[in-house]
C-alpha cells in the first residue's frame, strides 16, 4: 500500500488528483487505524493524516446508509489535492 499524495494546485480553478475509488476503508495495525482507498484498478493508498476524519466520516456515512437498505456510495471519483496548504477530498 502506497502513500496516497495529493499534488499542489494553485487555485480552486485547477483540478486535484482524480481517483475511481471502489472503497474507502481502515486498517487498524497495532492501533493505528489508517484510513485508506482501493481504486477501482486495485491500488490502494493509505491516506495522509489530515484526511483521517474525512474519511472516518464517508465510512460511517456510507455504514449507515447501507444498514438503512440504501446503495453504497462506491464506485465514485474523488478529487484529492493540496489548495492553500490544505489537503482537501471532493466527491465527484
Amino acid at each position: 500500500m502506497m502513500l496516497l499524495q495529493p499534488p499542489t494546485i494553485a487555485s480552486a480553478r485547477e483540478k486535484g488528483m482524480i481517483l475511481d475509488v471502489a472503497a474507502l476503508g481502515r486498517h487498524d495495525p497495532l492501533g493505528a487505524d489508517i484510513p485508506y482507498l482501493r481504486a477501482t484498478d486495485g491500488w490502494m493508498f493509505q491516506l495522509p493524516e489530515e484526511l483521517r476524519e474525512w474519511a472516518t466520516g464517508v465510512i460511517g456515512g456510507n455504514l449507515h446508509n447501507l444498514e438503512a437498505g440504501y446503495p453504497s456510495e462506491f464506485p465514485r471519483r474523488i478529487e484529492f489535492g493540496v489548495l492553500d496548504g490544505r489537503v482537501y477530498a471532493e466527491m465527484l
